[in-house]
């Protein structure tokens, strides 16, 4: 594989379908959860030690959004630590949280460039309204965007 400074996202379609229906359901609130997966890292990248170069998001977690709003979201800590516990149980890891902005599209915000943090952390943010994702990673104080590949669901024929 050859390794480049914006790791690839690989999202599973059935768990795009279960983010974006839960950013419907929690209208007119933004909604918030976990991502689960792995990340694939380079360990013969040069500067020295492990590069990551992908991202693999094989579920989502929904968690409570304390923060109750439109445009602001805070994930419970218990259901953070939950997921963690459920992640490692099946030998994966969390490798993000994902948020929806209910009438904006999925771009960050002030807040959410502000509040970001962890340099192998994604953060993934959905349009309920256009079915729209994009995904970020924090670098340099601003979450930059990264690539989505979305892997069709091949129980479902057309994904």
């Amino acid at each position: 594989m050859t390794v480049t400074d914006v790791p690839r996202v690989v999202l599973a379609a059935p768990t795009l379908r279960a983010v974006l229906a839960h950013a419907a359901r929690a209208l007119p609130d933004e909604c918030c959860g976990l991502l689960i997966g792995s990340r694939e890292f380079d360990t013969t990248a040069t500067p020295p030690g492990p590069v990551l170069v992908g991202i693999r998001v094989e579920a989502s977690v929904p968690a409570r959004n304390l923060r109750r709003s439109p445009t602001r979201y805070l994930i419970d800590p218990a259901d953070h630590f939950a997921a963690i516990r459920a992640a490692r149980a099946q030998g994966r890891d969390v490798v993000g949280a994902y948020h929806s902005h209910p009438t904006d599209p999925p771009d960050p915000s002030a807040t959410d460039h502000r509040d970001a943090s962890g340099t192998q952390f994604l953060y993934l943010i959905v349009s309920p309204a256009t079915g729209a994702v994009k995904a970020f990673r924090p670098s340099d104080g601003r979450l930059s965007a990264l690539p989505v590949c979305v892997q069709p669901d091949p129980t479902r024929p057309g994904w």
